[in-house]
């Protein structure tokens, strides 16, 4: 009995723990910045885990052309079977007579080397002339790391902006739901107030079903607010690399205050530093290698070598014997290919330097567009300001009003809701201005909040 009594006392405590471990795990929050947000998605983010693994295939791949430039060691080694072998014939008496004798008597059948034979070659190779084609592959190999490296860091400045985004989507959909929360508030304390009146006569039904209609809205607005927050939140779990279930607990004090260049400056940076335009550059370079690379098919492939070979079986050769020289390879006539392959490297090189031109003209228009409206939204900032101002002062004379009965209590309501919608306008008004910022840093090429 006692030992029954104490497997119950564990398996209620056991129980309990169970029971009250996913409660604390969920009520627990991770506390995130927006450099945090930033630093995280930059890090973890699986898009540029892939982009920085492309890096390394392609190092990986520079490293392999650049081994071309080296001797080549290779054995080539066979074991065959002959199935008929060359006879040397004697006839009889085919060195002449003897004392009245042939010489040989008989004929003689000399068979010459083995059925079964066997060689081994060891050959080392330089090449000569194709040091040259070899130099311009090497060069399109490091440009192929180069344009890799520019796409890691344009997928960071994507990354990063993404973060801005969805951090200050977040921020914005919590004092929504505030705004929305308080505005239903606001409607049930004035449905209340209409039935009132409405039994007592001093308002017709009409006013009460609206302020019941006001009700459903305000609802819907917090459901709406819920949803769109918690795909935000999900969106970016994903995008920082955490559980889509984490729980994100985000500062509101984001950074506010940033020094600004001229719009001429902020292009010259672009030009300088986007990492598409870097990464066109290094295309137009790779496409001139390419070009002298086509060239090159004009020049005969001469290779040194020098090669040690042992065979059994094979006649007239001794087992072990050497040989060196050059070897030349050309081809006289290929009906035109290599002058093909040459224009079509040209056509590529051409086409290379129009998309960097093209793409320098989009960069310098996303400059100014973005510039432009970092200009506006500063406008819609201040703008915003002044009507929050008028909304907390619409809100603390509502609340001495209602102190003194002069007005309703749906009055105080709808003037708290008012003044968390203009919070929540001010806020989104500034999170605008701040990606409008976060954009034209990207385009400028540089990652926003590193």
């Amino acid at each position: 009995m006692k030992y029954q009594h104490a497997f119950r006392i564990v398996g209620i405590v056991g129980l309990a723990v169970l029971c009250a471990s996913p409660k604390r795990a969920a009520a627990e929050a991770r506390r995130l910045t927006l450099e945090e947000a930033v630093h995280l998605a930059v890090s973890q983010n699986r898009a540029l885990k892939i982009a920085r693994l492309k890096v390394e295939e392609n190092q990986q791949n520079k490293a392999g052309d650049r081994s071309d430039y080296f001797p080549k060691i290779t054995n080539q080694s066979n074991a065959l079977h002959v199935t008929e072998l060359q006879n040397v014939v004697i006839p009889a008496g085919g060195f002449g007579l003897a004392g009245g004798a042939l010489i040989p008597p008989q004929q003689i059948n000399l068979q010459q080397g083995k059925q079964n034979l066997f060689s081994s070659g060891t050959m080392i190779t330089q090449p000569l002339t194709q040091l040259i084609r070899i130099r311009q592959q090497n060069r399109i190999a490091a440009a192929e790391v180069t344009i890799s490296r520019d796409d890691v860091k344009r997928a960071e400045n994507e990354i990063a902006v993404q973060a801005h985004t969805l951090y200050y989507g977040i921020l914005v959909a919590q004092l929504q739901k505030k705004a929305a929360e308080q505005q239903t508030e606001y409607a049930s304390e004035n449905l209340r107030e209409s039935e009132q009146d409405v039994r007592k006569g001093s308002a017709l039904k009409v006013v009460a079903i609206g302020s019941r209609a006001e009700l459903l809205e305000g609802q819907q607005s917090v459901l709406t607010a819920d949803l769109q927050l918690a795909d935000l939140k999900t969106e970016l779990n994903d995008l920082l690399g955490l559980p889509l279930d984490t729980e994100l607990e985000l500062d509101p004090a984001v950074p506010t205050s940033f020094d600004t260049l001229s719009k001429m400056e902020y292009t010259k940076i672009a030009w300088a530093e986007n990492p598409q335009i870097l990464a066109a550059e290094e295309t137009v370079r790779k496409a001139r290698a390419g070009v002298a690379a086509a060239k090159t098919a004009y020049i005969p492939d001469i290779t040194a070598f020098a090669r040690h070979s042992y065979q059994d079986g094979v006649p007239f050769l001794v087992h072990n014997f050497g040989t060196f020289g050059v070897s030349l390879s050309y081809d006289v006539f290929d009906f035109g290919k290599r002058r093909a392959a040459v224009r079509e490297r040209n056509d590529a090189l051409a086409e290379a330097q129009l998309d960097l031109d093209k793409l320098k003209d989009e960069v310098a228009v996303s400059v100014q567009c973005s510039y432009n409206k970092l200009e506006r939204t500063k406008s819609m900032v201040d703008v915003a300001r002044q009507v929050m101002n008028l909304r907390d002062e619409s809100d603390r004379l509502a609340g001495n009003q209602l102190t003194y009965g002069v007005v309703n209590v749906s009055d105080r309501r709808q003037a708290s809701a008012a003044r968390y919608k203009a919070q929540a306008d001010l806020l989104q008004a500034s999170l605008a201005h701040l990606l409008a910022r976060a954009e034209l840093e990207q385009a400028a090429g540089r990652t926003p909040g590193l």
